[in-house]
């Protein structure tokens, strides 16, 4: 999309690119922590902290896949390792 408004105009590409970065930092920090609390129930700062060192570790890969990473580890601390403490 950008590449189209680069063709067309380079300003309306620097434009577009600058909506577009302002766009996914939104996301990211304000509408994927609130949606993943919500869906499941992995807290905001997890959320963030996930997405961040995922992203430092492998780039957008591993920001893609810190925040089920993450989701996975507490869903098994809450199943297994707290019910486990709890019958001692």
């Amino acid at each position: 999309m950008v590449m189209v408004a680069a063709a067309v105009d380079p300003t309306s590409a620097i434009v577009l690119g600058i909506y577009f970065l302002i766009y996914l930092q939104i996301e990211a920090y304000v509408v994927s922590p609130r949606v993943m609390k919500v869906a499941v129930s992995v807290p905001a700062p997890i959320v963030v902290i996930a997405a961040l060192s995922g992203g430092a570790l492998l780039g957008i890969l591993g920001a893609l896949v810190a925040i089920p990473f993450a989701a996975s580890v507490i869903f098994i601390v809450r199943e297994i390792f707290i019910p486990r403490q709890n019958s001692l």
